[in-house]
């Protein structure tokens, strides 16, 4: 929880909040779904991204965070020759506009992974090397959300609006398609620039990420925290309060939890507009 794993406490075990199957009981996890377990280490270093001396920091309580002397391997995953389920499944299942879509392929923000077709949105640094990958599965019946193995620690993916890459605003969002669903909500809605606005997803609620986006990219960097609207949003906030870090907080509207469940309701009345 220290490192922004959403955990829901049930008794004496804690429940990922995103994946019912996934339990942390003492040192140890057990996947139930995928028939994996491991102790806390191996969670942060298969899921989270992290090596294994920073995964040991971040459970000491430690703030080690990657420098240049600091290696690792990213494993890439092999991308297929396109992109039709990752397209269908932020379409049709996730609302995104076609045009937001169309220009994360152009821009090589997003692919398909061969094997499993999970969508695949590359992490760039701030030189522009890809260090790492968030991954959602585009099958609708099973949920799936991960990072690919040996992505860099610190970092997520993110989309850039400046011409001089500095930046005056770091929009942290819980996931690739709540940061998408933000951008089609402002442009598309409300018509509203982000230009000089760097948006990264955590990959969950990771201060970490936090702490070194504001470290690595350039500019006067005043962070907003666009988190969901929950007790795991609220938790987080105040972690990051705790750190001394000033921020300011963006909500989604009154009565939705996150920003893909808002873009989702517009979506939906513009379709019932449509047909009456």
């Amino acid at each position: 929880m220290s490192v922004g794993v959403p955990l829901i406490r049930k008794g004496r075990r804690h429940n990922h909040k995103d994946h019912d199957s996934l339990v942390f009981t003492g040192n140890a996890y057990y996947w139930n779904s995928r028939q994996e377990k491991g102790n806390a280490v191996d969670y942060l270093v298969r899921h989270m991204g992290m090596s294994f001396v920073d995964a040991v920091a971040a459970l000491a309580g430690g703030s080690h965070l990657v420098s240049e002397a600091d290696t690792f391997t990213h494993e890439a995953p092999k991308a297929s020759h396109n992109c039709r389920k990752a397209v269908a499944y932020l379409h049709k299942s996730r609302g995104i506009d076609y045009s937001i879509i169309r220009e994360l392929i152009d821009s090589q923000h997003l692919m398909q992974e061969e094997k499993t077709n999970n969508a695949v949105f590359p992490m760039y640094d701030e030189s522009g090397n890809v260090v790492g990958a968030e991954l959602e599965g585009t099958l609708s019946d099973r949920r799936f959300k991960g990072v690919s193995a040996g992505s860099a620690y610190g970092y997520g993916f993110n989309i850039r609006n400046s011409s001089d890459k500095t930046y005056d605003f770091v929009l942290f969002f819980e996931s690739a398609v709540d940061l998408l669903s933000f951008m089609d909500i402002k442009r598309n809605q409300q018509g509203k620039s982000l230009n000089r606005c760097l948006l990264v997803s955590m990959a969950g609620l990771k201060p970490n990420v936090v702490k070194h986006s504001l470290k690595a990219f350039k500019g006067s960097l005043r962070p907003v925290l666009c988190v969901d609207r929950d007790n795991a949003g609220d938790e987080f906030r105040n972690a990051i309060h705790a750190l001394k870090i000033d921020f300011r907080a963006c909500f989604p509207d009154e009565g939705f939890k996150d920003w893909n469940e808002q873009l989702l309701c517009y979506k939906r009345n513009i379709a019932n507009l449509s047909t009456t």
